[in-house]
């Protein structure tokens, strides 16, 4: 039987607990790069405490611009407002996130080829990423809500999997938000330093890769690639 935390019934669960995942992830990603990047602006390229206050700020001004933007993505019908499409949209909008962390990771490493121009590109795509997941996750997991409202309006037999609240769905992702910002700094500062700054980021930043294509095929497969690690009987 499925945790039972969210109360939103065994396949609406399999996917917020995907969604979790990526929080996880995506938020891990970003415990490493932070502490990371001003180590390398610092010693790599000597860049002085107030200039790289403006280099960070670089991803707080990505993140104002588009997370408007994937709001209106996300209401968006484009002709077709059913609940499979709602979906394929919102979770494939998920998936872009990650994918766009994975290149903010990779343009970290480049920038022994092409520069601190590469960092400025890192640190734009980390915002981006962010705005783009924030927006994306939080409409995905109201349409979980949403959905298993529905069924239990309609089949009395679905009462019993839960209440199905915004509450305990939105606190559990918040959780995975924190874990994943435990978890990044921990593992990857661990490899950082022993590797250097690059593989650490990279590593980390390498489960948003993994992660993207199994966000893609939520609405098309519903069942958890998850399930024999997060559900149990």
């Amino acid at each position: 039987m499925p945790w039972g935390w969210w109360g939103l019934g065994s396949e609406s669960e399999s996917v917020a607990e995907e969604e979790m995942v990526a929080t996880l992830t995506i938020h891990s990603a970003v415990g490493v790069i932070k502490p990371s990047s001003q180590v390398v602006l610092d010693e790599e390229f000597g860049v002085t405490m107030i200039n790289r206050s403006f280099v960070s700020s670089i991803a707080t001004v990505a993140y104002f611009f588009i997370t408007p933007i994937t709001g209106y993505w996300c209401d968006t019908n484009y002709g077709t407002d059913d609940e499979t499409s709602r979906l394929s949209r919102r979770s494939n909008l998920v998936a872009w996130s990650l994918l766009l962390m994975f290149g903010s990771c990779g343009f970290f490493g480049l920038r022994y080829w092409i520069g601190i121009w590469a960092f400025y590109i890192s640190v734009g795509l980390l915002g981006v990423a962010l705005g783009l997941f924030k927006c994306s996750s939080s409409s995905l997991l109201a349409d979980l809500v949403d959905r298993h409202r529905a069924r239990k309006r309609n089949d009395s037999t679905v009462e019993s999997e839960g209440d199905g609240a915004y509450s305990m769905v939105y606190a559990l992702a918040d959780v995975s938000d924190s874990l994943g910002l435990i978890v990044g700094p921990i593992a990857g500062l661990y490899l950082s330093q022993l590797y250097g700054p690059s593989v650490g980021v990279i590593a980390i930043g390498s489960l948003s890769l993994v992660l993207a294509p199994i966000l893609m095929r939520i609405p098309h497969d519903p069942p958890s690639l998850f399930a024999g690690l997060l559900h149990f009987e």
